[in-house]
């Protein structure tokens, strides 16, 4: 699987609010976000709507729309809808936003070959045709990886909304690869064959990079107004001149981008149930069945070479009652630890909002947001010490488990103390002695 697609989708929050009832028939209708145009009805844009534009602007540009607030309009259920369609296509669905939908293609032909096979262009129409069905128009970028299939679609989008479209898209019958120097062609479906995609690149603006804005602030100015430009500078002196930052600037403007598609959708959780015999009222006993729980699930995870970003706690107390807490980690998990201290604040943030001792009767642990992990250099050299070293903590890791509760035992460095209590300890030998 190495085929990627952007599916993006125009006038999707305007069908939204119409079948909601926020907007009259027969009249256009404009979605507003942060006060400025963000999404309309084919009719809107047939009458001159400019996104990006302010709500005083709409109002000249298409007199008697109906300006409907982006909060107000409900598009998860008819983007759900859209996700559900892409299933049928592909197992690999990760939305971005609910007009936005990334999809990992699993077709048989090798792109490494450099030919775009008819299978490809007719599953790519499918799912533009589909796509298109959830508002007026959609726009399919499709490439060897997300930047490229993302710039794809957006180049196609940027050119089909500078034409103000006012009737149907252009027909997708014949789908032709994407042109380095003209990306669109007024179509609605791009294929950047393989090895293209640096002459594709170079034309377009440099906004088309997913910079952060103080790195994009900072391109613009260096005088970079084209992604071409920024790829003929070398790479040091990207990590020169941005830090860290530099060297994905440097890869994504050759077109080089190594992060796969998440299969986000539908949300995948893995969970471990454990029964409780005769209930449980202390928390250290409660510590220790997650602590195994979060190594078995994070073996789980390792094994298929995924991570978590989501973990979540259930308890069921002997009264009937059942407890439920989440939280979010910074990123992808793969290893036992940060699992497990995720559960145990959850665990503490259950019981401390309780007040009072209860009877746990059942506990569950969960990990959700299940995604692969980024690529990873494998090891150069034999990893057998390593291995039998990370053994030899874990094992003695569980025996301090047993032995003290939990929430004192963890990895992790130890802050060195600092110079006035080194001098402390120096002037007074029993200062941090337990049996002074």
């Amino acid at each position: 699987m190495r085929w990627v697609s952007w599916v993006e989708i125009q006038g999707l929050y305007a069908a939204a609010a119409r079948a909601a009832g926020l907007a009259a028939e027969g009249r256009p209708v404009v979605i507003l976000r942060g006060g400025r145009a963000f999404d309309g009805c084919r009719e809107a844009f047939a009458a001159g709507l400019q996104l990006g534009s302010p709500a005083r602007q709409v109002l000249r540009d298409v007199p008697g729309a109906v300006q409907v607030d982006w909060a107000d309009v409900d598009a998860a259920a008819r983007a759900r809808a859209f996700w559900d369609r892409c299933l049928a296509h592909t197992p690999y669905v990760e939305p971005v936003e609910p007009h936005q939908v990334l999809l990992g293609l699993p077709l048989p032909d090798d792109p490494a070959q450099g030919k775009v096979s008819r299978r490809l262009q007719e599953e790519v129409r499918a799912l533009a045709e589909a796509a298109a069905s959830f508002g007026f128009a959609a726009f399919a970028g499709v490439g060897t990886s997300r930047l490229v299939a993302r710039a794809a679609a957006q180049a196609l989008r940027a050119e089909f909304l500078e034409r103000r479209p006012g009737t149907a898209p252009q027909r997708l019958d014949a789908v032709q690869p994407a042109s380095p120097r003209r990306p669109g062609s007024g179509q609605t479906v791009a294929i950047v064959p393989p090895g293209e995609e640096a002459r594709f690149l170079a034309p377009l603006p440099i906004g088309y990079l997913p910079c952060p804005p103080e790195v994009r602030r900072r391109l613009r100015q260096l005088g970079l107004a084209r992604i071409g430009e920024a790829a003929r500078v070398s790479e040091d002196e990207w990590v020169r001149q941005l830090g860290p930052q530099g060297r994905l600037v440097a890869r994504w403007s050759r077109g080089i981008d190594p992060e796969p598609v998440k299969p986000a959708y539908p949300p995948r959780r893995l969970a471990r149930r454990s029964e409780l015999a005769g209930g449980v009222r202390e928390r250290d006993p409660l510590e220790r069945e997650l602590s195994r729980s979060a190594a078995l699930l994070a073996a789980q995870l390792d094994r298929r070479g995924e991570g978590c970003q989501q973990v979540g706690l259930i308890l069921e107390l002997a009264d009937g009652r059942v407890l439920h807490a989440e939280r979010t980690l910074p990123r992808l998990r793969h290893t036992a630890y940060p699992i497990q201290q995720g559960l145990h604040a959850l665990l503490g943030q259950v019981l401390d909002g309780l007040g009072e001792p209860v009877e746990v009767a059942a506990v569950t642990a969960e990990v959700g947001l299940i995604g692969p992990l980024d690529w990873r250099q494998m090891e150069l050299w034999d990893d057998r010490l390593l291995r039998e070293r990370q053994e030899r903590i874990e094992g003695a890791l569980a025996l301090l488990h047993e032995r003290f509760p939990a929430r004192v035992i963890g990895l992790g460095p130890r802050n060195p103390p600092s110079w006035r209590e080194q001098m402390l300890q120096y002037a007074d030998p029993y200062r941090w002695s337990r049996k002074a």
